[in-house]
């Protein structure tokens, strides 16, 4: 069975109001993880451990941002092992680390630096994609090549988001094939079929999500986590439909 997770950005407005509550109906709607996506609630790493132990639910990992590879780091792994985590990593880059080959060169000696003191806490650290990556560089690399090219294939992995894949005009299968097992995590998200190309529930919109299981099985992804930037019907309620949807469809088998 695949192990699929929620990342809690989708539902970020429940959990500022009441985020054990929202941790609740997570679980509910049958997810078998989360992923942070910044605050852990403002809980004791103990308290949260001991709450998602009661609820079933692993703590995946989450999304940090640079500064805090530049400080704070340490403290963070530390939480993150507490908890159980298996990953984490940066969801975004700033403008310095994007702008030609020598950037994401230079973003990429941060990220090792980063995934080099994970080591000792048995993380694996990951850089999560938006459209933004598939920028080509002067070489004809898009820019999320060029920083893997420049990194420790065992150090830095990938978090292969499926929708801003597919937004920048790359088949999210063949670029899953091209990263092979260094894509144990993938965003699975859908597209609308009108010309905004906008967030959908899964199953609702255009993504080819059978080929995109099967591809992510051969590779090796260990968890599928579903993510919505913008929730059509409500965060809870986007949630919850995504999940049955992967249910109905069979797409939790392997």
């Amino acid at each position: 069975m695949r192990k699929i997770a929620l990342q809690l950005f989708t539902v970020r407005e429940a959990a500022q109001k009441d985020f054990i509550g929202t941790l609740k109906h997570v679980a509910a709607m049958g997810y078998q993880g989360i992923e942070a996506g910044g605050s852990l609630g403002g809980l004791p790493v103990k308290e949260l451990h001991n709450i998602l132990d009661d609820l079933g639910m692993a703590f995946v990992g989450g999304h940090i941002g640079v500064s805090t590879i530049h400080s704070g780091l340490e403290a963070m792994l530390n939480d993150y092992a507490a908890l159980g985590a298996h990953y984490i990593g940066t969801a975004y880059l700033p403008d310095e680390y994007r702008k030609d080959t020598a950037a994401w060169q230079r973003a990429g000696r941060l990220l090792e630096k980063a995934a080099t003191m994970c080591i000792k806490h048995d993380l694996v650290f990951f850089h999560h994609n938006h459209n933004m990556e598939f920028v080509k560089m002067e070489d004809g690399r898009y820019g999320f090549d060029v920083l893997l090219d420049s990194t420790d294939s065992f150090l830095v992995k990938a978090e292969l988001d499926v929708y801003w894949a597919q937004y920048a005009g790359v088949d999210p299968v063949t670029y899953l094939k091209h990263l092979g097992s260094r894509a144990p995590l993938v965003h699975i998200k859908d597209m609308t079929s009108d010309e905004s190309r906008t967030f959908e529930i899964i199953g609702n919109g255009t993504l080819n999500f059978p080929a995109i299981f099967e591809a992510g099985d051969a590779a090796g992804v260990d968890w599928y986590i579903v993510e919505q930037d913008q929730c059509p019907k409500g965060e809870l309620e986007s949630a919850r439909e995504s999940y049955s949807n992967i249910v109905a469809r069979g797409w939790l088998s392997k």
